[in-house]
């Protein structure tokens, strides 16, 4: 599939994991998405058309279940430290995002998926002196690790690049 219409580099940039964001120690004890439905837990989401957002649907339909049958469903956060410092409050029990937010807010992660975030440069910009600049800094391993340590991230391939079209 093409999707422009000149020749585009694809440049790694991270991995990160998206799941469950939970209360430190998980007190109610949630080993998967089906478990949001149990009695008395309470969720925090994302907001509508947000890719969390579309992963715990997805996941949800997996289980056979939606969100109407969760408490909080209906409840949205614009962010992932949002969601994670609704759960940190002890105003939600879980919450979808990236395990980033949780691990920044002290609280156990449940992962569901991982997602791969790319650049596409045009290849009439690639020798062009900042985006030389930023393909380097992509490749330095200072940058890996401080991205990495965030947590839930995984940088090991940022800065490969591969010819899309």
């Amino acid at each position: 599939m093409q999707l422009v219409p000149f020749p585009c580099t694809l440049v790694t940039f991270a991995v990160w994991q998206q799941g469950l964001i939970l209360a430190s120690g998980n007190p109610k004890q949630v080993s998967g998405v089906a478990d949001l439905a149990n009695s008395g837990i309470q969720m925090v989401n994302r907001q509508a058309g947000s890719g969390s957002r579309d992963l715990l649907d997805r996941a949800l339909a997996g289980a056979g279940l939606s969100g109407e049958n969760l408490d909080g469903y209906q409840r949205e956060e614009w962010g992932h430290l949002a969601v994670a410092a609704a759960v940190a409050s002890g105003s939600a029990d879980a919450g979808i995002g990236v395990k980033a937010a949780a691990l920044a807010m002290g609280l156990d992660f449940l992962p569901l998926e991982e997602e791969r975030y790319d650049l596409v440069v045009p290849n009439h910009f690639l020798s062009d002196g900042p985006v030389q600049v930023l393909l380097d800094l992509l490749r330095r391993p200072v940058l890996h690790r401080r991205v990495e340590s965030l947590g839930g991230y995984d940088a090991s391939s940022m800065g490969v690049q591969a010819s899309v079209n």
